[in-house]
Protein backbone atom coordinates (compact mmCIF):
# COMPACT_ATOMS: atom_id res chain seq x y z
CA UNK A 1 0.00 0.00 0.00
CA UNK A 2 1.14 3.58 -0.99
CA UNK A 3 1.77 6.00 1.97
CA UNK A 4 2.14 9.58 1.23
CA UNK A 5 5.71 10.77 2.46
CA UNK A 6 4.61 13.48 3.73
CA UNK A 7 3.39 13.23 7.26
CA UNK A 8 -0.02 14.61 7.22
CA UNK A 9 -1.55 13.08 10.02
CA UNK A 10 0.91 14.52 12.41
CA UNK A 11 1.10 18.15 11.06
CA UNK A 12 -2.89 17.57 11.88
CA UNK A 13 -2.38 16.59 15.14
CA UNK A 14 0.08 19.32 16.08
CA UNK A 15 -2.49 21.60 14.35
CA UNK A 16 -5.19 20.79 17.41
CA UNK A 17 -3.34 21.02 19.64
CA UNK A 18 -1.96 24.02 18.64
CA UNK A 19 -4.99 24.99 18.16
CA UNK A 20 -6.79 23.71 21.65
CA UNK A 21 -3.53 25.92 23.26
CA UNK A 22 -4.99 28.87 22.03
CA UNK A 23 -8.63 28.17 23.05
CA UNK A 24 -6.87 27.80 26.55
CA UNK A 25 -5.22 31.46 26.22
CA UNK A 26 -7.96 33.08 24.93
CA UNK A 27 -10.36 31.05 27.44
CA UNK A 28 -8.45 32.41 30.93
CA UNK A 29 -4.99 30.92 30.23
CA UNK A 30 -3.23 27.75 29.55
CA UNK A 31 -2.02 27.65 33.65
CA UNK A 32 -5.41 28.63 34.89
CA UNK A 33 -6.78 25.39 36.60
CA UNK A 34 -10.39 25.80 36.26
CA UNK A 35 -9.62 26.78 32.48
CA UNK A 36 -8.16 23.63 31.70
CA UNK A 37 -10.75 22.05 33.80
CA UNK A 38 -13.83 24.08 31.77
CA UNK A 39 -12.19 22.66 28.70
CA UNK A 40 -11.59 18.82 29.48
CA UNK A 41 -8.97 18.14 32.13
CA UNK A 42 -8.71 14.52 33.26
CA UNK A 43 -10.28 14.63 36.77
CA UNK A 44 -11.08 11.47 38.39
CA UNK A 45 -14.36 12.40 40.26
CA UNK A 46 -15.77 13.75 37.17
CA UNK A 47 -14.02 11.03 35.14
CA UNK A 48 -16.40 8.75 37.78
CA UNK A 49 -19.67 11.04 37.63
CA UNK A 50 -19.60 10.00 33.87
CA UNK A 51 -17.65 12.08 31.72
CA UNK A 52 -15.98 10.05 29.96
CA UNK A 53 -15.05 12.53 27.12
CA UNK A 54 -12.07 14.14 29.20
CA UNK A 55 -10.20 11.01 28.42
CA UNK A 56 -9.77 12.43 25.00
CA UNK A 57 -9.88 15.98 25.52
CA UNK A 58 -7.28 15.94 28.21
CA UNK A 59 -4.98 14.50 25.82
CA UNK A 60 -4.92 17.57 23.55
CA UNK A 61 -4.28 20.06 26.41
CA UNK A 62 -1.03 21.43 27.93
CA UNK A 63 0.08 23.16 31.15
CA UNK A 64 1.82 26.45 29.62
CA UNK A 65 4.14 26.97 26.33
CA UNK A 66 7.27 25.06 27.80
CA UNK A 67 4.61 21.88 28.21
CA UNK A 68 3.74 22.33 24.66
CA UNK A 69 6.58 23.19 23.05
CA UNK A 70 8.52 20.25 24.32
CA UNK A 71 5.91 17.67 23.61
CA UNK A 72 5.05 19.09 19.70
CA UNK A 73 8.31 19.15 19.13
CA UNK A 74 8.69 15.29 20.15
CA UNK A 75 5.38 14.56 17.68
CA UNK A 76 7.16 16.47 15.10
CA UNK A 77 10.02 14.00 15.11
CA UNK A 78 8.53 10.91 16.68
CA UNK A 79 5.06 10.99 14.73
CA UNK A 80 6.76 11.29 11.65
CA UNK A 81 8.74 8.55 11.78
CA UNK A 82 5.60 6.41 13.56
CA UNK A 83 3.46 7.62 10.55
CA UNK A 84 6.06 6.72 8.34
CA UNK A 85 6.60 3.07 9.69
CA UNK A 86 2.74 2.23 10.55
CA UNK A 87 0.76 4.44 7.79
CA UNK A 88 -1.31 6.99 9.12
CA UNK A 89 -4.97 5.09 9.44
CA UNK A 90 -2.55 2.69 12.22
CA UNK A 91 -0.79 5.73 13.65
CA UNK A 92 -3.33 7.55 13.92
CA UNK A 93 -5.22 4.35 16.06
CA UNK A 94 -1.66 4.25 18.00
CA UNK A 95 -1.64 7.80 19.33
CA UNK A 96 -5.39 8.09 19.94
CA UNK A 97 -5.18 4.23 21.49
CA UNK A 98 -2.09 4.91 23.41
CA UNK A 99 -2.96 8.57 24.99
CA UNK A 100 -7.02 8.17 26.23
CA UNK A 101 -6.04 4.42 26.86
CA UNK A 102 -3.61 6.02 29.47
CA UNK A 103 -5.73 8.53 30.62
CA UNK A 104 -8.71 5.97 31.43
CA UNK A 105 -6.33 3.78 33.29
CA UNK A 106 -4.94 6.69 34.75
CA UNK A 107 -7.93 7.62 36.43
CA UNK A 108 -8.32 4.58 37.80
CA UNK A 109 -5.25 4.43 39.30
CA UNK A 110 -6.11 7.89 40.95
CA UNK A 111 -9.60 6.58 41.85
CA UNK A 112 -7.97 3.23 43.74
CA UNK A 113 -5.22 5.10 45.63
CA UNK A 114 -7.44 8.15 46.47
CA UNK A 115 -5.83 10.96 44.69
CA UNK A 116 -9.22 12.19 43.33
CA UNK A 117 -7.76 15.90 43.64
CA UNK A 118 -5.23 15.01 40.96
CA UNK A 119 -6.19 17.39 37.06
CA UNK A 120 -3.69 15.77 34.08
CA UNK A 121 -3.15 17.03 30.55
CA UNK A 122 -0.58 16.37 27.63
CA UNK A 123 -0.16 14.62 24.83
CA UNK A 124 2.75 12.92 26.36
CA UNK A 125 1.43 9.60 27.01
CA UNK A 126 0.32 9.33 23.48
CA UNK A 127 4.28 10.22 22.02
CA UNK A 128 5.20 7.82 24.40
CA UNK A 129 2.81 5.31 23.06
CA UNK A 130 4.39 6.10 19.57
CA UNK A 131 8.01 4.84 21.33
CA UNK A 132 6.67 1.80 22.50
CA UNK A 133 4.94 1.13 19.22
CA UNK A 134 8.09 1.76 16.98
CA UNK A 135 9.75 -0.38 19.46
CA UNK A 136 7.74 -3.79 18.97
CA UNK A 137 8.46 -3.51 15.55
CA UNK A 138 12.08 -2.53 15.70
CA UNK A 139 11.77 -5.63 18.50
CA UNK A 140 9.62 -8.07 16.32
CA UNK A 141 11.89 -6.88 12.63
CA UNK A 142 14.84 -8.07 14.94
CA UNK A 143 13.47 -11.29 16.75
CA UNK A 144 12.25 -12.87 13.72
CA UNK A 145 14.79 -11.41 11.11
CA UNK A 146 18.05 -10.34 13.20
CA UNK A 147 18.21 -7.37 11.75
CA UNK A 148 21.18 -5.28 12.94
CA UNK A 149 19.11 -1.95 11.57
CA UNK A 150 16.01 -2.83 13.80
CA UNK A 151 18.87 -3.48 17.31
CA UNK A 152 19.90 -0.32 16.47
CA UNK A 153 16.90 1.50 16.53
CA UNK A 154 15.96 -0.42 19.32
CA UNK A 155 19.37 0.52 20.90
CA UNK A 156 18.73 4.50 20.51
CA UNK A 157 14.91 4.10 21.71
CA UNK A 158 16.03 2.20 24.69
CA UNK A 159 18.31 5.27 25.18
CA UNK A 160 15.33 8.00 24.88
CA UNK A 161 13.00 5.84 27.08
CA UNK A 162 15.94 5.96 29.52
CA UNK A 163 16.55 10.17 28.97
CA UNK A 164 12.44 9.93 29.20
CA UNK A 165 12.15 8.72 32.46
CA UNK A 166 15.10 10.03 34.27
CA UNK A 167 13.88 13.48 33.16
CA UNK A 168 10.24 12.12 34.25
CA UNK A 169 11.71 11.48 38.21
CA UNK A 170 13.36 15.20 38.22
CA UNK A 171 10.15 17.09 37.68
CA UNK A 172 7.29 16.25 40.50
CA UNK A 173 4.80 18.34 38.08
CA UNK A 174 5.04 15.06 35.67
CA UNK A 175 2.94 11.93 35.92
CA UNK A 176 5.54 9.22 35.37
CA UNK A 177 2.64 6.24 35.49
CA UNK A 178 0.95 8.01 32.88
CA UNK A 179 3.99 8.41 30.76
CA UNK A 180 4.67 4.34 31.27
CA UNK A 181 1.16 3.84 30.76
CA UNK A 182 1.14 5.28 27.67
CA UNK A 183 4.29 3.21 26.49
CA UNK A 184 3.19 -0.12 27.64
CA UNK A 185 -0.11 0.41 25.69
CA UNK A 186 1.66 1.49 22.32
CA UNK A 187 3.76 -1.34 22.59
CA UNK A 188 0.69 -3.78 22.96
CA UNK A 189 -1.17 -2.15 20.43
CA UNK A 190 1.87 -2.01 17.74
CA UNK A 191 1.82 -5.64 18.31
CA UNK A 192 -1.72 -6.12 17.56
CA UNK A 193 -1.68 -4.11 14.55
CA UNK A 194 1.61 -5.33 13.10
CA UNK A 195 -0.22 -8.83 13.58
CA UNK A 196 -3.25 -7.85 11.90
CA UNK A 197 -1.14 -7.06 8.52
CA UNK A 198 0.42 -10.30 8.97
CA UNK A 199 -2.92 -11.97 8.84
CA UNK A 200 -4.15 -9.57 5.78
CA UNK A 201 -1.30 -10.58 4.16
CA UNK A 202 -1.59 -13.53 4.22
CA UNK A 203 -5.08 -13.44 2.18
CA UNK A 204 -4.04 -11.52 -0.46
Amino acid sequence: MFFSKRPYVTYLLIGFNLLMFALEVREGGSQNLDTLSQLGALEPLLVQQGQLWRWVTASFLHYGIGHLSINMLGLFFLGAIAERNFGPIRYLLLYLGSGCGSMALITFWFLSTNQTNQILVGASAAIMGLIGAMASQYWQDWWHFRSRFAARRLLILGMVISLQFYLDFQIPQVSVVSHGLGMILGFLLGLMLLSSECQLNNFD
